[in-house]
């Protein structure tokens, strides 16, 4: 959003700490207005992340458009994971809305279910590459996505369960 010459006057617009003070602010990719979950396959319930996942499905949102010419900072993440540390991003990429509006949606919500151990391997592998390489965390901290080490350390614990009881799991997210 851009600011008007007659505010731009009065001071700096609300969020413009995020971008050095500028009368153009940075806008947050993630909020708690987007949260993700994990749902174990035969259960109804949904498991909610720390800070609802916001940062792991901003993430998660942008590594899906690895390749196909954008730049953000989380994209550069993405590769950097995939580059430097072998992180494979196709368990992080599968995951869809939970309120299925159409048969495509249950179809696609249905084929969102996946190996628990797989998805908590590479968790697993971001989490450390993301607590030993700084490049990793500048680009989640310019991505305005900090909290993805945590926020995905505690989806590696939550997989422990269905990991143990030979169920899929499935990532959604509501809006």
């Amino acid at each position: 959003m851009f600011a008007r010459e007659d505010k731009a006057k009065e001071g700096p617009v609300p969020g413009s700490e995020l971008n050095g003070g500028s009368l153009f602010p940075v806008p947050r990719l993630h909020s708690y207005l987007v949260q993700l979950w994990l749902q174990i396959e035969g259960s109804p319930e949904r498991i909610e992340l720390p800070g609802g996942g916001s940062a792991l499905i901003a993430f998660m949102s942008f590594a899906v458009s690895r390749g196909f010419g954008a730049t953000h900072p989380l994209i550069a993440l993405a590769d950097r994971l995939h580059d430097e540390h072998r992180v494979r991003m196709g368990p992080l990429t599968i995951f869809y809305e939970f309120e299925a509006e159409d048969a495509e949606d249950r179809e696609k919500l249905e084929a969102a279910y996946q190996d628990p151990e797989e998805l908590s391997e590479e968790l697993t592998k971001l989490v450390e590459a993301m607590g030993s390489d700084p490049m990793c965390e500048t680009f989640a901290r310019r991505g305005n996505a900090d909290d993805i080490p945590a926020q995905a350390g505690a989806l590696v614990e939550l997989l422990a369960a269905p990991i143990a009881a030979g169920k899929r799991v499935r990532l959604v997210y509501t809006l």
